[in-house]
């Protein structure tokens, strides 16, 4: 399994999103076609891919999204992927003002595009992160920074939360809210169903669960995946990376209870979205936490 690491981007809030004018993502005015370059945005690594997004717009809150990598060294275009979760890529869509979040999945296409269309709830600013795993080259993670219609989007929604948050019937509690700074923390996380053990949770792209997190300063990101049971791996030593669970069947019974290898690189205030399935819905628990 390949190691899930924080990326690293600039601080994007609504208002600069809007200052970008039409060379970082913005649609020009009458012209509602755009390319944007990808930025890579996998920390501790070296890009071997680069990455570009045509953006269509179909109105203030649509776009058509053509993704397309090629190899730094060579020049040629990047047509074969690995399956990671049992996706070729995975999209994570955020927007500046950390209300909205968005796990997709692009559909491959003929000579190595990748197209998604993306609706987003309101006007603002995004950020669009594709995580793939091209052959021979291993992850490559890149950023794109796109404004939809004209609106300005608020500072991130940094509200505290408790360490239990309510997602449709589920309680989803985490063992702690605070994080170690540059280091990695055992987080426990329960989920309860009208008071009991939650029985009826099911896997979500072969995993028990999908979290992500953000740093709310540099917009840091992981997207990490939950061992079950609360007595899980024991955590790697410093320098070994934290390799990810083993991907799971469809219909795999799971454990209520589970933890999470969170490596936060810096101190601050991180946002989580925690994303697990119960019963045949899907559903995203929110946290605030703080590494220190």
């Amino acid at each position: 399994m390949r190691r899930r690491r924080f990326l690293q981007g600039s601080i994007l809030t609504g208002a600069s999103c809007l200052a970008r004018a039409t060379g970082a993502g913005a649609a020009p005015a009458g012209e509602p076609r755009l390319s944007v370059r990808g930025v890579f945005a996998l920390a501790g690594a070296t890009p071997k891919a680069e990455s570009r997004l045509t953006v269509r717009y179909t109105g203030p809150t649509g776009a058509l999204l053509d993704f397309f990598q090629w190899d730094r060294a060579r020049g040629t275009p990047l047509t074969r992927y690995a399956v990671d979760m049992s996706k070729r890529m995975h999209v994570i869509v955020i927007s500046d003002d950390f209300r909205h979040f968005e796990h997709v999945h692009p559909e491959p296409e003929a000579r190595g595009v990748f197209a998604l269309r993306l609706d987003v709830p309101v006007q603002g600013g995004y950020h669009v992160y594709s995580d793939s795993v091209p052959v021979g080259l291993g992850q490559q993670v890149f950023r794109y920074d796109l404004q939809f219609g004209s609106a300005v989007s608020g500072p991130p929604d940094l509200t505290p939360t408790s360490r239990t948050v309510h997602a449709g019937p589920y309680a989803v509690t985490l063992d702690t809210l605070r994080l170690r700074a540059d280091a990695t923390t055992m987080l426990g996380v329960r989920f309860t169903k009208n008071g009991r053990p939650a029985a009826d949770l099911r896997p979500y792209l072969g995993g028990a669960a999908h979290a992500v997190f953000i740093n709310a300063r540099t917009l840091a990101y992981a997207h990490v995946h939950p061992f079950q049971g609360a007595m899980a791996p024991a955590m790697p030593m410093p320098g070994m990376p934290d390799d990810d669970p083993p991907e799971l069947s469809a219909d795999a019974h799971l454990d209520p209870t589970m933890t999470l290898h969170v490596n936060a690189p810096t101190r601050g205030t991180y946002k989580l979205w925690l994303q697990f399935r119960g019963g045949e819905n899907l559903y995203v628990a929110p946290f605030v936490l703080r590494a220190g």
